[in-house]
C-alpha cells in the first residue's frame, strides 16, 4: 500500500493521527498540496478527484475520504478498534460520520473556501461570493446540535472513541481557527475539544 497525503490539511491530519492510533506504518509519498500537484494531470490519474489523503492498495486501487480510508484500515487492522465491535456500532459510527459530514464538516469548509481560504482555493474549484456566509451559519447551527449530543457522553458515539472523533477534532479545530470560530457558549463541545487535546496522539501538534 501507497499513502499520498500532504504535510498541510486537517485531513491529511486526521488520517495521520488514525494510522498512529493504529500503530499502521504505510509507505508515504507527500504530495505538494500548496503547489498544486494535487491538480496535476500526473496526481489526477491516480485519484481523478485531486483529494488528498488518498490510499493505493497493492492491486491499483485508490481509495479517498478519510472515513473510506479509515473502514478500510479497520478491516485490515482491528486492532484497537476505531469502527465499533459489533454490526450496531459500526453502523452507529458510520451514522455520525455522515450526520457529521453534512450538518457541520462540509457547509465548515464551504464557508472557509468560498471566504477566508478564497486565495487558496482560486483556480482550484468553483467559488461563489455570496456562499460563504450561509454555509457558515448552517455550520454554525450543525455545532449547536454536536454540542447537544455531547451533553452527556464523552466522544461521538459514547463512550467510545471512534475515527469519527478523529476528523471531527482536525477539521473542526483547524476552521475554528481561521474561519468560524466556536461559541463559547457551546459548553459540552468546548469540553469536548478541551479532552480529545489531552489524548496522547489526538491531541498531538
Amino acid at each position: 500500500m501507497k499513502l499520498f497525503t500532504s504535510k498541510i490539511g486537517p485531513n491529511p491530519e486526521a488520517l495521520r493521527k488514525i494510522l498512529a492510533l493504529k500503530k499502521l506504518d504505510i509507505e508515504v509519498e507527500e504530495i505538494d498540496m500548496m503547489g498544486g500537484q494535487n491538480r496535476s494531470e500526473e496526481f489526477l490519474k491516480i485519484n481523478p478527484a485531486g483529494q488528498l489523503p488518498c490510499l493505493q492498495l497493492d492491486d491499483g486501487m485508490v481509495i479517498a475520504e478519510v472515513a473510506a480510508i479509515a473502514e478500510y484500515i479497520e478491516e485490515i487492522k482491528p486492532d484497537p478498534v476505531l469502527g465499533g465491535n459489533t454490526a450496531g456500532q459500526r453502523a452507529e459510527t458510520r451514522m455520525r460520520m455522515r450526520q457529521l459530514d453534512y450538518l457541520v464538516l462540509a457547509p465548515m469548509m464551504a464557508g472557509y473556501r468560498h471566504s477566508e481560504g478564497k486565495g487558496f482555493f482560486e483556480g482550484r474549484m468553483l467559488l461563489l461570493d455570496d456562499y460563504g456566509a450561509p454555509s457558515k451559519q448552517i455550520a454554525a447551527e450543525g455545532l449547536k446540535w454536536v454540542n447537544n449530543l455531547l451533553a452527556d457522553k464523552p466522544y461521538i458515539c459514547g463512550d467510545r472513541l471512534t475515527y469519527v472523533d478523529v476528523a471531527f477534532y482536525c477539521l473542526v479545530g483547524f476552521l475554528a481557527k481561521v474561519s468560524l470560530p466556536i461559541d463559547p457558549s457551546l459548553t459540552h463541545l468546548t469540553a469536548y475539544f478541551e479532552r480529545l487535546s489531552q489524548h496522547e496522539i489526538i491531541g498531538q501538534k
